[in-house]
């Protein structure tokens, strides 16, 4: 495949954060005390990041760019984690989401200028 990015990192980005989050609900589960409930909110929403990562990586290899329905989704998921979890794990979202608002900003003036 003819990748149109060097390096899909947006998508790499939401690949690690979805591994230590399923990696820290693993090892919640493994913890003689844990909270059954919140081990499986980490363990899901690690694998859902997990996936979404690899569809944000082929999206970004295929066009170069997220597309803004993608942006969109994403920061619809991110701004509701915040507002009902301030200081969480969807802080480290943001990474991911700036830097494939970014990508996508740029191609939008590079198709604008052509």
């Amino acid at each position: 495949m003819d990748s149109k990015t060097r390096f899909p990192l947006a998508g790499a980005l939401m690949i690690f954060i979805g591994t230590v989050h399923t990696a820290l609900g693993v090892a919640l589960f493994t913890a003689d005390d844990h909270d059954m409930e919140l081990t499986f909110w980490f363990t899901e929403f690690g694998v859902l990041a997990v996936g979404f990562g690899v569809a944000m990586i082929a999206l970004e290899r295929a066009l170069g760019y997220l597309p803004g329905s993608v942006l969109l989704a994403l920061g619809v998921v991110t701004v509701s984690g915040l507002a009902f979890m301030p200081l969480s794990g969807f802080l480290t979202v943001l990474l991911p989401l700036g830097i494939g608002t970014y990508g996508w900003w740029r191609a939008r003036d590079e198709r604008i200028a052509a």
